[in-house]
This record gives structure tokens, C-alpha cells and sequence, in this order.
């Protein structure tokens, strides 16, 4: 994790960000060897220039992948600190006020993003000169960068309690600028607007053309974010299922070839491919909708090695909790034992000389993969979405044979646990493992939250699904119980503490920090 300075005022902040990343872009994430500065003059002259920017708002992903994992999972259940940790992690673990410094809690590398979209909405008119940069290529182009914005947006206003937002770019240092703070309720219902106009563009969801019309090459396609996704996503959040429920099964069903189908076509059997197959071919292409891809071989480096590694030169920080495990090998309702072949022991963590490795985005060497991947979105997690969509629609069969087997009128698709080789579960399988639970709505929201703990475990995904879970059912216990037993026999004062504080929805999200400049 690169260590900053301190969180300075937001206008200082943000004209930094500008100074030093703005004007560098990537033609490709795994080809840097090229010219990547350009005069500030004419940066958006032609519809090659506009590409490049675009991309190259891409690029700077990488800097966002361990504090969405760290973030995502340390809050939660799945994932605890090990004996080698550092005090900024403990605070996270623990949920104890963050210091000022905190690294996996800064939101610069955000706005690093954000504002190389905002220069890119901002300017990309001067292109109209090229006369490749049609209407609909320029509306392709915006399209494109509202939907990484608002992507990154989510993510923030996921994290924190209010988030400043800003829609134009800023050419040097604004003294005194603050841009306006929005909370929950405004950003959703801003976001919602932004992909509503993305959405409406003509463009289909998987391809980005050149102004010669050709399709930028596959790689590409892959690492671009949704639209489909993240508008269904969203609409999911904001409680708006039918819609919800309808994005989201577009997405699964209108990708060309096999795409999203979470089938044996995919290499379900073979579950721990998705990140073998670092080249996104074969399984893995078939599983990944938007990717954020490194390269060893251009020295594009994954912190994720140093925090979860246990062999040189992983400082092996952060490691599975007990109860994590559990979800891959346990007992059913009927006293019977289960375990997960393919998802767990081997694919999500390993025990490596007596620790226990979280060893998704590591090869069978505890090295990192010559060329790692993380996942935004991938078919699993989509399908999921649009289970719990059609849920809460009060269509529970359906969304649990979702989990187990198919989606109707779909064709190739096996399901979550179908195409791993699980048997499938029922309604009165989850009615005897919860016998307090009266609905089956909220009995299939219980295997919806462990199947997604199943599958998505250290992906950076865990306390937003707790948050969203408990927060719908106004369940806050939900969510309190999970993270107290990481300490309930280790810690049982720690736990009481947690389960109190985690209780209340209040203590969910964070403050953002704010430093005084030249602290």
C-alpha cells in the first residue's frame, strides 16, 4: 500500500491529483513502453487522444485494488489480522477510530480516477476537430467515462458517510474550493441518473469501436466497466427490483458467445482457473465481465502479494478467519458433513507451513500470478445480484434455483453450486438450519449471503453485502453477529463490544478523513 501524506484540503488535494497523474495514459494496461506524456494544449485534438485518456483513466484502477479488498473484507467476517499485522489494519479489524493516516482508508487514488474522467467529459469537445469523432462516437466515449465515474463514485459513498463530489475538471490549484458534500440518498439518485443517460446510448454493453469502426481488441472489453452491471447494481441498492431484476438478467443473457452463463462451459469444475488464466482466455474469459488486470513483465505490481504472501516478499498481514473456512467445509441441517471442493481448501486459501493463506490471487508456489487479475464484476457475483433482485420480488424459488441449477428461459447455465459440483438446496433445508426464520424470502437471503461468502470471499465484497443485506431486512444483528465472532472465543470482550457497536447502522461507514495541509 503506497503510504501518502496525510489527507490534505480537498482543492489542494485534487489539483495535486491533476499535477501528477492527468496527463499520463496507457494505450494498454499491459504496454506502457510508449509515449505517455502529452502537451496539455492539445490533449484532446483527436479521437485517438480522447481513447488514450480514456484508458488511461482505466490504468489508474490498479492503485485502487488493495484498498477495496482490505476495506471490503478486513471490516467483515471472512478476514482477520495475522501475528505480522500493522497498527492501520488493526483499526480497521477491530472497527476503532481510524487515524488521520490510515492508508487503506484514503480516498486520493479515487479521486486520481475521478478527475482524469472529469478532464476527459470536460474537453472531449476539442476532438469534434477529428472528423472520426462523430455524435455517436463522442456519446460512445462519454458514455463510457460517466460509467467508471459513477462506478468509483459507488464505491466511495459504500465506504464513507458523505462524499465530496465533483463534476468538472480542475486545471491547477482552486483555493478554498469545496465542492459539495452528498450522502447517501443524493449520490444513489445521482448515479441512477448518470447510467440511466449511459444506458440509453446505442452502443452495446460489451464492445468500445474506434472511430474506423473497429472493435478495440478483447482485452479491453474486459476490463471496461459494465454498464449493465453497475446500473442493475445500483438499482438493486437504491431498492428498485423489477428494474433491478431486468439489467441484470441482460446482462447474463445479452453477452455475445458464452459470457456470464456460470456454466461447466466456463471451467466450473475447475473453479481456480479463473485466476490461473491471467491471459482472461478460456474459463477465465468466460467469467469476467470487468477486470483490473497487472503485468509482471511491465512491473505492474499487486499489493495483494505483501499482505497475503507467507514466503518472501509477502509480509503475509492479512489471513481467512476460522469462521471463514466453515463456509466451504461444514455440517447440513441434518448432521451430515459437506465440503466444497472446488471453491475452498486449494482455490480460496491454502494452509502454507502451518498458516493459513488466502491464496486467490497467488499461484500454488505462494508466489504472485505472473499476470494477476481482480475482478469488478465477474458471472457469479451477476448472478447473484439478480437473485437477490428476484427475491425480494417475492419470486424465492426462482432466486434460489439460481443459486442451485439455472435461470429460466437462459440456456447453458448449471448455477453457483451446480457448476461446481454441490448439491443443490432447498427451501426446507434452510427452514431446519434457521427454524426462527418464518418467510421464505428471508430464508433465501440467508443462502444468498453465504453463497456469496462461498464464492466471493476475499474479493472485497463482504461488508457492503452485510451492510446491504441487514440494512434491507432491518436486521442490524445480521451484520454485528458476523463480524463479533471473529473474536467470540479468542476475544469475548472484544466480540460484546463489536456486536454492541456494529448494532447500530450509525457505525457502518466512516467519517473521510480531512488533514490540515503540511500535516
Amino acid at each position: 500500500m503506497k503510504k501518502r501524506n496525510g489527507f490534505i484540503g480537498i482543492g489542494k488535494m485534487m489539483a495535486l491529483a491533476l499535477g501528477l497523474g492527468l496527463l499520463f495514459s496507457c494505450d494498454d494496461f499491459f504496454d506502457p513502453s510508449q509515449d505517455l506524456i502529452q502537451e496539455k494544449g492539445d490533449h484532446y485534438n483527436t479521437l485517438d487522444k480522447v481513447r488514450r485518456a480514456t484508458i488511461g483513466s482505466y490504468a489508474k484502477l490498479q492503485d485502487l485494488v488493495e484498498g477495496l479488498v482490505v476495506m471490503g473484507d478486513l471490516r467483515a467476517d471472512l478476514m482477520t489480522v495475522t501475528r505480522n499485522y500493522d497498527p492501520f489494519l488493526l483499526q480497521l479489524d477491530r472497527h476503532q477510530t481510524l487515524s488521520e493516516d490510515n492508508p487503506y482508508a484514503d480516498p486520493r487514488p479515487y479521486y486520481d480516477v475521478i478527475l482524469n474522467c472529469n478532464d476527459v467529459l470536460t474537453n472531449i469537445e476539442k476532438a469534434k476537430v477529428d472528423p472520426k469523432m462523430t455524435d455517436d462516437v463522442m456519446n460512445m466515449y462519454i458514455a463510457e467515462v460517466k460509467t467508471l465515474r459513477a462506478w468509483v463514485y459507488f464505491q466511495l459513498i459504500q465506504t464513507y458517510k458523505t462524499v465530496p463530489v465533483v463534476k468538472e475538471a480542475l486545471d491547477g490549484e482552486v483555493p478554498g474550493y469545496e465542492p459539495r458534500e452528498y450522502g447517501e440518498s443524493d449520490m444513489i439518485n445521482w448515479l441512477l441518473s448518470e447510467m440511466k443517460w449511459a444506458e440509453e446510448q446505442a452502443v452495446p454493453d460489451w464492445k468500445l469501436i474506434d472511430g474506423d469502426g473497429k472493435e478495440i481488441s478483447q482485452p479491453w472489453h474486459l476490463t471496461r466497466v459494465s454498464r449493465k452491471a453497475l446500473y442493475g447494481e445500483l438499482l438493486l441498492y437504491a431498492g428498485d427490483y423489477q428494474t433491478a431484476a431486468e439489467k441484470l438478467r441482460a446482462c447474463i443473457a445479452e453477452q455475445e458467445g458464452n459470457y456470464l452463463k456460470v456454466s461447466n462451459l466456463s471451467g466450473g469444475l475447475n473453479w481456480r482457473s479463473y485466476w490461473d488464466r491471467v491471459t482472461l482466455e478460456g474459463g477465465s474469459a468466460l467469467e469476467h465481465l470487468t477486470t483490473i488486470p497487472f503485468s509482471k513483465s511491465n512491473h505492474q505490481t499487486n499489493g495483494l502479494l505483501e499482505i497475503f504472501s507467507n514466503e518472501t516478499p509477502g509480509k503475509y498481514l492479512l489471513r481467512p478467519t476460522v469462521g471463514s473456512v466453515k463456509y466451504w467445509d461444514g455440517k447440513k441441517a441434518d448432521g451430515s458433513l459437506y465440503r466444497d471442493f472446488f471453491r475452498g481448501l486449494g482455490s480460496s486459501y491454502m494452509v502454507l507451513e502451518g498458516d493459513t493463506v488466502v491464496v486467490k490471487y497467488l499461484n500454488n508456489k505462494n508466489n504472485f500470478l505472473d499476470d494477476a487479475v481482480y475482478p469488478i464484476y465477474r458471472a457469479a457475483d451477476i448472478h447473484l445480484l439478480f437473485a437477490e433482485a428476484i427475491n425480494r420480488l417475492g419470486r424465492s424459488e426462482e432466486a434460489l434455483a439460481v443459486i442451485n441449477s439455472e435461470i429460466d428461459g437462459i440456456q447453458d447455465v448449471d448455477g453457483i453450486r451446480g457448476r461446481v459440483g454441490l448439491d443443490p438446496i432447498d427451501i426446507l433445508d434452510l427452514a431446519d438450519l434457521h427454524p426462527e426464520v418464518k418467510t421464505n424470502m428471508e430464508l433465501v437471503e440467508y443462502a444468498l449471503l453465504d453463497e456469496r461468502a462461498r464464492e466471493l470471499a476475499f474479493e472485497g465484497r463482504r461488508w457492503n453485502d452485510l451492510m446491504r443485506f441487514a440494512k434491507r431486512a432491518n436486521r442490524p444483528e445480521w451484520l454485528a453477529e458476523r463480524v463479533a465472532s471473529k473474536y467470540r472465543v479468542s476475544n469475548p470482550e472484544l466480540a460484546d463490544e463489536l456486536e454492541t457497536k456494529l448494532g447500530s447502522e450509525d457505525n457502518w461507514k466512516l467519517t473521510m478523513p480531512r488533514i490540515k495541509e503540511g500535516q
